[in-house]
């Protein structure tokens, strides 16, 4: 049964279950450089709707057999092959995300912007940035190992306020980019002291096969949950506490040079 045409004409409408604006968590603004986003189960063999990229350098996800109450996404650089276990670049740190979709049923009566999730990818080793830039490159070990997915959050010792964050990728390194408004007005402190928190992804809650490990990458990057439609979501903006994550009890004091990247040796240990 049509409804906008008359039944002599074939009639195909999509609507629109989730649109994505992925974000440059750093500079806030949205990522130009080709990314992906493709069901989380994909690189496992599983048939899935695909999640298509405009040309205006947004996604959209229609509603169609296969889009239930939730969609579980992962977000990549488009030349990784996560699920070979091999990664190609790395200008950004891939994310996980479970987001809760509005039944089709209710979309009519609703704000469209419920259907809009804006998630933060997070630099990577060859993030495009500035050797001028106030910020680290450094690595999270543990025991010698490289901590996996863990995540670094700067923070202003006197306000507490987070001035960076960083996502570290499946080798333990990050690109920690400080807040130009990290030091206040008139305050021009160098070298900037501030204190790091280093959080550690939480293991997988039951076993991981191993089958499932040789095919896919990306096995244990905790998946975030987003909140409901319409909610404020700091999870897709990648903002701390994160629930997947353990806080590290200590904080590590660090003096950065204003407009320097510096290099952490030795590494973060948790």
């Amino acid at each position: 049964m049509n409804l906008f045409l008359p039944s002599r004409f074939d009639e195909r409408v999509s609507r629109l279950a989730l649109g994505i604006e992925a974000l440059d968590g750093p500079r806030g603004q949205r990522i130009a450089h080709p990314i992906q986003i493709t069901f989380d189960d994909l690189p496992r063999g599983s048939r899935r709707p695909t999640v298509v990229r405009h040309d205006s350098c947004v996604f959209v996800l229609l509603y169609e057999p296969g889009v239930g109450a939730e969609v579980d996404l992962r977000l990549f650089d488009s030349t990784e092959r996560l699920w070979e276990a091999r990664v190609d670049r790395r200008r950004f740190v891939p994310r996980r995300l479970r987001i809760p979709v509005l039944d089709a049923g209710v979309v009519d009566g609703r704000p469209y912007t419920e259907r809009v999730r804006r998630p933060a990818l997070f630099p990577g080793a060859a993030y495009d940035v500035s050797e001028s830039t106030t910020g680290l490159r450094g690595r999270v070990e543990s025991a010698g190992q490289p901590v996996r997915w863990a995540r670094v959050q700067a923070i202003h010792p006197i306000s507490a306020a987070t001035v960076g964050l960083a996502h570290c990728d499946d080798r333990g390194e990050f690109l920690l980019l400080i807040q130009p408004g990290a030091a206040p007005p008139g305050d021009l402190t160098d070298p900037l002291p501030l204190q790091l928190r280093v959080w550690t992804p939480k293991p997988p809650a039951a076993p991981v096969p191993d089958a499932v490990k040789a095919v896919d990458g990306l096995w244990d990057l905790p998946i975030e949950q987003a909140p409901d439609p319409g909610d404020p979501d700091p999870v897709c903006a990648g903002e701390p506490p994160w629930d997947n994550w353990d806080a590290g009890a200590g904080l590590t004091p660090v003096s950065f040079q204003l407009g320097r990247l510096m290099r952490q040796q030795p590494a973060l240990i948790v």
